[in-house]
């Protein structure tokens, strides 16, 4: 008797921690891996621990370093960084960046692909966080025309950190951005659309990755987060 009592006590703690712990671990922007993130988003996986490039692949060695917190850029050479954990087709992705040094603006990729390794990945190109872009793929490489629109915003200093979230859909080639200035201490801010793109052949499985244009570059990134499949507010922002 004694022991079914405390069995049950047992699965009634088990229960109520259950159902406690989700909207917790929701409220205080835990994703399922318990890893924190200040966007509410509870399906948000963190890409970087802080400390190391594990989960990076390089295209160079000595190119990208895990310094104080964030991914730095060392500026020896052009080249991307791509996550390798999973490759993403819809998804969203939001991290915090600017650029300590360079003549261009900091560079990330979406809908590329490894293999083969071509030109950027043979990817889509965006300038966070003021909305430049270009068209890597194969026929491509260009500026991309019409299939970009960018919106008027305040400029975004880019040697001061800003946030900025991209939302990609592969099965309508839709791929958009929002961005802000991050004043410090804050953890997060109200981003503005700053550039779309459209392409419904462009939509692929591929790799985020982020990117130096040339040598000289160092941009840092921090707080890099994705969700793909996206399960909170498909197409839509959760940061503007």
């Amino acid at each position: 008797m004694l022991r079914r009592s405390l069995l049950a006590l047992v699965a009634g703690v088990a229960l109520a921690t259950a159902v406690v712990t989700s909207p917790m671990a929701a409220a205080a922007g835990l994703n399922p891996k318990g890893d924190p993130n200040p966007y509410g988003d509870p399906n948000l996986v963190s890409m970087f621990d802080g400390k190391t490039l594990d989960g990076w692949t390089s295209s160079k060695d000595g190119l990208w370093s895990a310094k104080d917190g964030v991914i730095h850029g060392n500026g020896t050479a052009r080249g991307w960084l791509y996550y390798n954990k999973k490759q993403v087709d819809t998804f969203r992705w939001i991290f915090t960046l600017k650029q300590v040094k360079g003549d261009h603006k900091p560079t990330v990729l979406i809908w590329g692909k490894t293999t083969p390794v071509l030109n950027g990945l043979d990817s889509i190109q965006f300038q966070p966080p003021n909305g430049g872009h270009w068209d890597y793929r194969t026929g491509h490489n260009n500026g991309g025309g019409k299939l970009f629109t960018q919106y008027p915003h305040t400029s975004i200093d880019i040697k001061k950190w800003a946030q900025c979230e991209l939302i990609g859909n592969a099965k309508t080639g839709i791929a958009r951005m929002a961005c802000c200035p991050l004043k410090e201490p804050a953890a997060t801010c109200k981003g503005v659309e700053v550039l779309k793109f459209e392409d419904k052949t462009a939509g692929r499985v591929g790799p985020l990755a982020i990117q130096v244009h040339n040598s000289g570059i160092q941009d840092e990134y921090k707080n890099l987060f994705f969700e793909s499949p996206v399960v909170q507010s498909p197409d839509k922002f959760i940061t503007t």
